[in-house]
């Protein structure tokens, strides 16, 4: 028998209480840095987190949470129940990298089909299911986007992803730091369900903050919340865009 039969028995996986604790403190970080759009938002999460109201907005931890651990817990039973193996897939779209004066004007649709018509053209099976993510990379002052995706581990879909990685290191052969080199495709097998399927559904943006890795001797990055400012920009965004506008999927409905 499996270890796990849902998200929310993982041990450090958020909780219901970790949730509501999230959204009271940005609540904190919207009244603090002010405004009436934040304002406005930070009385919705706050409703949402005192159960007063459910918002089900794409901002609200609480509201993730739940759409999370059910997303994920289906997925999880489907592939079980499948047997087959799958892998995840992250996609990064250095080449439109942008900077936060254009946050408001990204288009995640036009992303998601440039990126249906990359799988289609390099002949993946179906079904493909993913989420949307964007980052801020602290050093250059720029926006990241990427896509986090789980795939079959075929015979097909093995060959596909090869075609597809020549396609993006001509589509991508820039990194959008000086002296790192681009990887626009990284496949890892599915080894840990639960863990994996929930970093793709993690629903928020972060920012990144290079370090040197001495014993490595290499560049690193590590991920923290974004500052008041750039976090509130990214709530109110988030909240306008909702959680549909972020999910991906290419044939899913073939996988029910």
């Amino acid at each position: 028998m499996a270890k796990y039969q849902s998200l929310a028995e993982m041990k450090r996986t958020e909780t219901v209480q970790t949730a509501i604790e999230e959204n009271f403190a940005r609540v904190a970080i919207l009244r603090k840095v002010g405004g009436s759009e934040n304002h406005a938002l930070a009385d919705i999460l706050y409703d949402c987190a005192e159960g007063l109201k459910q918002c089900n907005s794409l901002a609200c931890k609480l509201c993730n949470w739940r759409f999370r651990v059910q997303k994920v817990d289906e997925i999880v039973a489907n592939i079980r129940r499948e047997g087959r193996r799958w892998s995840v897939m992250t996609i990064i779209d250095y080449s439109r990298a942008f900077p936060n004066s254009e946050l408001e004007n990204f288009d995640v649709k036009q992303a998601k089909d440039r990126l249906r018509r990359l799988l289609d053209r390099s002949g993946f099976d179906k079904p493909i299911l993913g989420c949307f993510e964007s980052d801020f990379h602290v050093q250059c002052g720029l926006w990241l986007p990427h896509f986090h995706l789980l795939i079959r581990n075929t015979k097909r879909n093995r060959k596909a992803t090869k075609l597809l990685r020549k396609k993006l290191a001509k589509l991508q052969p820039n990194h959008i730091k000086e002296g790192r080199t681009a990887r626009p495709l990284k496949v890892q097998k599915l080894r840990k369900p639960f863990t994996q399927v929930g970093y793709i559904y993690k629903l928020v943006s972060n920012s990144v903050h290079d370090y040197y890795r001495w014993y490595f001797k290499v560049m690193g990055t590590k991920k923290k919340r974004l500052d008041n400012r750039l976090f509130c920009q990214s709530l109110c965004l988030m909240h306008k865009v909702g959680r549909r506008r972020v999910l991906f999927s290419y044939g899913e409905r073939d996988w029910k």
